[in-house]
């Protein structure tokens, strides 16, 4: 089964460095998280009752790949700036 991947940006966010991506397809709604993998989340169910608000944009595979290295680098400068 293929999954449909979405940009989730918000007002200080670009399509390039979104505030998450999320796909749908599978058993459930996953978010790229920090520890560098795909979980269960309920993000477009917040944004879809009003509790979040986000521009949500539907991208390729490719740029949800693109976003998994940046996920990766922003996991890093963290763990280098705070020092986890």
């Amino acid at each position: 089964m293929g999954y449909r991947y979405y940009a989730l940006i918000g007002i200080a966010d670009t399509l390039e460095d979104p505030h998450a991506v999320v796909r749908v397809g599978g058993r459930s709604t996953e978010s790229f998280k920090i520890d560098l993998r795909w979980s269960h989340t309920d993000l477009m169910e917040c944004i879809r009752t009003g509790r979040d608000d986000y521009e949500v944009v539907e991208i390729s595979d490719e740029d949800a790949t693109r976003f998994e290295v940046t996920q990766a680098r922003r996991t890093a400068e963290a763990r280098e700036r705070d020092g986890w």
